[in-house]
């Protein structure tokens, strides 16, 4: 998720589709993915849920079928800003597959530790193509859509994968980045290489983010939320933070944006941030968030290790 723009140039429009994010795509876009049946409320009242991933019909899909996904979505008004107040504990919806069956799933509320609602949905499918979500909002049925995607099209690490290898800089070899750490305060997981983590028999915690650029209600907390539960001192775990940009200060100036993507970004195969990666003692995934995630959801995935 980026939140940084230069001045809604089609370099910055190439990196919101690219980095996918949930707050940055226009109303219209939105609107796109919603079928409205009739009875509606006028559209000053309208209220819809929107996908807060890459759903494949703005940016190719991650969802890929066969494994357990979790595909977070946002409540957004009239005014194409997510809402934050008087929002649902639960939003009960149909999944429909392309074969035509249906699962009844009940979407539940995340916020802890962050401003903006989410709802993840947790499902897992056999079948590529078209999946449909219809549920009520106000009285009123509504729609969208999402592409799943077959499992050699996603190049993502899935629970189960092995960690991979990457190169991620550290305090004491920068690899050549302009910037280590985003934050305003560098955060204390910049001491390990991912090479580091591989070889020990510890835990390891990975969390690719850009905190200075994404400062979102959304994805911005993530690194705070994770300083927060595990502290500075993390003895008992390798963690490390992984930068999106190489020299992100050269976003703006250069044609090719992509080429600013650090190693980890390409070879975690990821086309959004921030990401989550827990895995065990024997580096095997044992939980992957993305998009958006909050305190409660963030320990759950720590306790798997702990």
């Amino acid at each position: 998720m980026i939140s940084k723009s230069i001045g809604g140039d089609n370099k910055a429009l190439s990196r919101r589709l690219f980095l996918l994010g949930t707050g940055t795509m226009a109303i219209s876009a939105a609107c796109s993915q919603n079928i409205v049946t009739s009875g509606s409320p006028s559209i000053d009242d309208l209220r819809y849920l929107k996908s807060g991933f890459a759903d494949g019909l703005i940016s190719p899909s991650t969802i890929i079928e066969g494994v357990p996904q979790r595909a977070p979505f946002l409540l957004y008004g009239s005014d194409g800003i997510p809402i934050v107040n008087d929002v649902p504990r639960l939003i009960p919806v149909t999944l429909q597959f392309p074969s035509g069956k249906s699962l009844e799933l009940e979407l539940k509320q995340f916020s802890e530790g962050i401003p903006t609602p989410y709802f993840p949905m947790f499902f897992e499918s056999d079948e590529v193509g078209l999946h449909k979500v219809t549920y009520f909002i106000d009285e009123t049925p509504q729609s969208l859509s999402f592409l799943v995607s077959g499992k050699g099209d996603v190049d993502l690490v899935q629970v189960g994968d092995s960690l991979r290898k990457t190169e991620i800089p550290t305090f004491d070899n920068p690899l050549g980045f302009s910037v280590i750490c985003t934050r305003f305060d560098p955060c204390p997981y910049h001491y390990m290489t991912i090479e580091e983590a591989l070889s020990n028999s510890l835990p390891t915690v990975l969390l690719v983010s850009t905190p200075g650029f994404c400062q979102t209600s959304i994805c911005g907390p993530s690194l705070e939320i994770l300083i927060e539960l595990l502290g500075k001192s993390t003895d008992s775990l390798n963690v490390i933070h992984a930068e999106v940009y190489i020299d992100p200060e050269k976003i703006a100036e250069v044609e090719n944006f992509q080429s600013l993507l650090s190693p980890a970004i390409r070879d975690y195969g990821m086309s959004f941030e921030p990401s989550l990666i827990v895995a065990n003692s024997d580096n095997n995934v044992v939980s992957r968030l993305d998009y958006m995630f909050d305190k409660f959801e963030m320990e759950n995935a720590l306790s798997l290790i702990s």
